[in-house]
């Protein structure tokens, strides 16, 4: 067995190493580091998706406005549920799960949402193009899972997404 150079040096199995730049790269770890990356940008995804709805419940005026908070109250939990998934399986890999302000404030695109009051058609519009980027991210992440768990989570989440988004813009 050929132990890999680095923090944590463990003994791999033959033929799991491979030639990178700067020496050999072990295939398996380099496969649960891709996974843990795909999964700690999915929880940020969902626990900012879940920040900015409980912002958007309060700000949200209008007719509908109640209507929307109501929605919102389910929806915030059920993503805060998806993100408590996704960070189980990261524990699963010895990876600490980061959901920090700090990592979550780096993913937030700058002022998206506005300052002060917003009507209910317009937290409408921003929930639903938030909901399609957050679902196409869930999506693209699923095909590169390999673990089935972790697929089936993923497929949780994008039919879940989906069927949010579908409410919100019918």
């Amino acid at each position: 067995m050929t132990p890999v150079a680095g923090p944590a040096v463990r003994p791999l199995r033959e033929g799991t190493l491979k030639r990178k730049k700067g020496g050999l790269v072990d295939e398996e770890g380099s496969m649960r580091d891709r996974t843990a990356d795909e999964l700690q940008e999915e929880l940020r995804d969902l626990l900012c998706l879940a920040v900015v709805g409980d912002h958007v419940r309060w700000v949200a005026t209008g007719e509908e406005a109640a209507e929307l908070a109501e929605w919102l109250v389910d929806a915030t939990a059920q993503w805060r549920t998806w993100a408590d998934e996704i960070a189980k399986h990261l524990v699963a890999l010895e990876v600490a799960p980061d959901g920090r302000v700090r990592s979550l404030a780096k993913d937030i695109p700058l002022n998206w949402v506005p300052d002060g009051w917003l009507h209910v058609d317009e937290a409408r519009r921003l929930l639903a193009d938030r909901l399609r980027t957050v679902a196409d991210s869930a999506s693209y992440r699923r095909t590169q899972a390999t673990d089935q768990n972790i697929v089936r989570t993923f497929d949780d989440i994008c039919s879940g997404l989906e069927a949010q988004n579908r409410a919100q813009t019918t």
